[in-house]
């Protein structure tokens, strides 16, 4: 029997329904270093298949409210439950700071998608193939640097106009040709909802991306402790 992971929390655990995924047994696993792990009792056989994604983020989700805590990525697995004490107790201190980051706070998304995606460079008429080549990636290179430049643009206002302190923001930028931005926060949960309607209204005014908001859900993000 393994144990599948939904979510890392401080002892003593929350009193939660027994229902893990697909209905199997929901485990507390206690380590020394007061905090536990939430897992589902789980067959090395059993293969994870797509609706066990959104289950676990339920699971996630659910967990969350009872009492603070880290998602773990799903598909997560410990062999026992000596194994998950064990990497629980070696990452103690970390784990604690992480918890004490998250507590009482909920994660907003924000992904800014480009309404037009840069038209391909056509080659320049010149002397050979060789200047048409150098030409061409020149121009690509400038447009990156233009859409690079915009995207940083874009997240600076956005944090100017949401104030909130800096290390509660996560964000990335032109990680695809489609996406400008991608950025989450971390809120009090009681404020997620308006933060989230800030963020609409900031994203509103700008005339070249596209906005699609998410959450407020479990602090995905800012749970990572690497």
């Amino acid at each position: 029997m393994t144990l599948l992971a939904h979510a890392i929390a401080a002892a003593p655990p929350a009193v939660l329904s027994p229902e893990g995924l697909r209905g199997r047994p929901l485990a507390w696993s206690e380590a020394s270093a007061g905090l536990g792990l939430w897992s589902t009792e789980w067959a090395p056989d059993m293969k994870l298949e797509r609706p066990d994604a959104l289950e676990h983020h339920r699971l996630v989700e659910r967990i969350c409210a009872a009492q603070p805590c880290l998602p773990v990525r799903f598909g997560t697995a410990f062999a026992s439950v000596d194994a998950a004490r064990a990497s629980l107790d070696k990452r103690s201190e970390v784990l604690h700071a992480a918890l004490a980051r998250v507590s009482g706070k909920s994660e907003v998304a924000l992904t800014l998608l480009w309404r037009r995606r840069p038209a391909p460079v056509e080659p320049v008429a010149g002397p050979g193939p060789g200047r048409r080549y150098l030409e061409m990636r020149r121009a690509e290179e400038s447009e990156r640097e233009s859409q690079q430049a915009r995207a940083a643009s874009l997240v600076e206002r956005i944090l100017a106009e949401l104030a909130v302190e800096r290390p509660l923001v996560w964000h990335e930028t032109c990680t695809s040709p489609s996406v400008a931005v991608s950025l989450a926060v971390l809120v009090p949960t009681e404020e997620a909802l308006q933060r989230k309607a800030d963020l609409a209204r900031i994203v509103a005014g700008f005339d070249d991306v596209t906005p699609v908001l998410n959450g407020p859900w479990p602090p995905y993000t800012f749970a990572r402790t690497e």
